[in-house]
């Protein structure tokens, strides 16, 4: 009986260690990813703001082909 108690404290052990790391690893990609989409936030703005007429012709581009793409459906 001690064994099946070692046993299972050992495999809660493991799976406790397991979970944190998992938890580890989910938070420094969750951050890597925030960073990465407010880079990507700020370099739009200035896109934007240095050159805005580029920036609607685009928008509308897509707008075009977004409804092109719904009108099939």
């Amino acid at each position: 009986m001690d064994d099946l108690n070692a046993a299972t404290g050992d495999l809660k052990n493991h799976a406790k260690q397991a979970f944190r790391k998992a938890g580890d690893q989910l938070s420094e990609q969750t951050n890597q990813l925030r960073d990465l989409v407010a880079d990507a936030r700020y370099n739009s703005q200035e896109y934007i703001q240095n050159n805005p007429w580029s920036s609607v012709v685009l928008a509308a581009a897509i707008g075009f082909m977004v409804g092109v793409i719904v009108a099939r459906r």
